[in-house]
């Protein structure tokens, strides 16, 4: 839980909430927090209160909670001292989607920094996580679950949002309350507890900034069949590109929803996109120029993604106003045009190329479209 930012009220607030419920004789609830005014503890969370863990070498330090080695080093600590059959990783603070997290703003003699997904998978290399949890906002994006998927990280269930956290979060008590009531839960009911008690929270209490709330998780060992079907989708298309212009710019449009108002138009929703794509190719009025086997070859490809991404998204939630705008539960990079991507600093584009999914096709179809006039 890192807090060394703005988010310091909302930590305390969360801890609270925590507390209400705290550890059982199944569960613990490990933390390590880092203030805004404080080093960072480490604490079992128990019923109305905490039991601080001096024994871990972090407790009482200040820490660097971008620092791989700062995640790697808890891990290691919560995996040794509390065994158990199943572990759950949460990470609590802002999320830039594939720029990173865990931003730490009072770093002594560094001042700033945060943690890139290349430094996640240093950290958490060689754990067996049953359910990692992101509690920040737009993780929920391809270029993310490749990047974790292909490094070999060895994760069940990935929790995610792919857009706007509320800075409520997650309603820990409820979760809390049902999670240790459970004799036994299993990763995907655990996933699930997080996802329904969240958009149940958002839905029925109205805590919501913005009512654009979404959350899923992902089965992270699908994710390389994903990426490979969006490959042989957008190397279809690039044979016909300039006549695919003007469907494409639909589908990204329709795929803009409303996490866009916070700020994140340069993420579209990969299966609205990649629907629209799949049901505008089989309208005669749009393909009417292309060569008819282009079109086949779409058509399968789009389908097929379309099945990949149900296998990949196990279960996804919205508010009513996501419902209706076709949220999927994954997000995908697609800045508006070359500019945006070169030129614009919040597009984050240099920082791109760092990450594997670039690698797989979508990058060079971007600069595709980008490149091209419609015909």
């Amino acid at each position: 839980m890192d807090s060394d930012n703005d988010l310091d009220v909302w930590a305390q607030k969360d801890l609270i909430e925590m507390m209400m419920v705290g550890s059982s004789s199944k569960v613990n609830v490990i933390v390590f927090w880092d203030g805004f005014e404080s080093p960072g503890y480490a604490f079992r969370i128990i019923r109305n209160g905490f039991e601080r863990l001096p024994e871990f070498s972090l407790d009482g330090v200040e820490p660097n909670m971008g620092a791989p080695s700062t995640l790697r080093e808890f891990a290691d600590f919560v995996f040794t001292t509390f065994p158990a059959r199943h572990y759950a990783l949460l990470l609590w603070d802002h999320g830039d989607d594939f720029r990173g997290a865990m931003f730490d703003s009072h770093i002594p003699g560094k001042g700033f920094d945060f943690l890139t997904h290349q430094e996640m998978v240093e950290a958490l290399a060689g754990f067996k996580i049953d359910v990692l949890i992101y509690a920040a906002c737009v993780m929920s994006t391809i270029e993310v679950a490749y990047e974790y998927y292909s490094s070999g990280l060895n994760i069940d269930y990935y929790v995610a949002n792919e857009g706007y956290d509320p800075m409520d979060g997650f309603p820990y008590h409820a979760i809390l309350t049902k999670l240790v009531a459970t004799s036994d839960v299993s990763s995907f009911r655990l996933a699930k507890l997080f996802v329904d008690e969240y958009v149940d929270y958002y839905t029925s209490q109205g805590k919501a900034y913005s009512q654009s709330v979404t959350l899923s998780f992902l089965e992270l060992d699908q994710i390389g069949q994903v990426v490979s079907d969006l490959q042989e989708m957008t190397q279809a298309i690039k044979k016909a590109i300039a006549h695919y212009a003007p469907i494409i710019s639909d589908a990204r449009g329709h795929a803009n929803l409303p996490w866009s108002e916070n700020g994140w138009e340069r993420l579209i929703d990969l299966t609205t996109f990649v629907k629209t794509i799949h049901d505008e190719t089989e309208d005669p009025k749009m393909v009417w120029n292309i060569d008819p086997a282009i079109i086949d070859a779409v058509l399968s490809a789009s389908q097929r993604l379309l099945q990949s991404l149900m296998e990949a998204v196990v279960y996804v939630r919205n508010t009513p106003v996501m419902d209706r705008k076709g949220c999927g539960g994954i997000a995908i990079y697609f800045p508006t045009s070359w500019n945006s991507f070169e030129k614009n600093r919040h597009m984050y584009g240099s920082l791109y190329s760092s990450m594997q999914f670039a690698a797989q096709g979508w990058l060079d179809f971007l600069y595709a479209h980008w490149n091209t006039k419609a015909d």
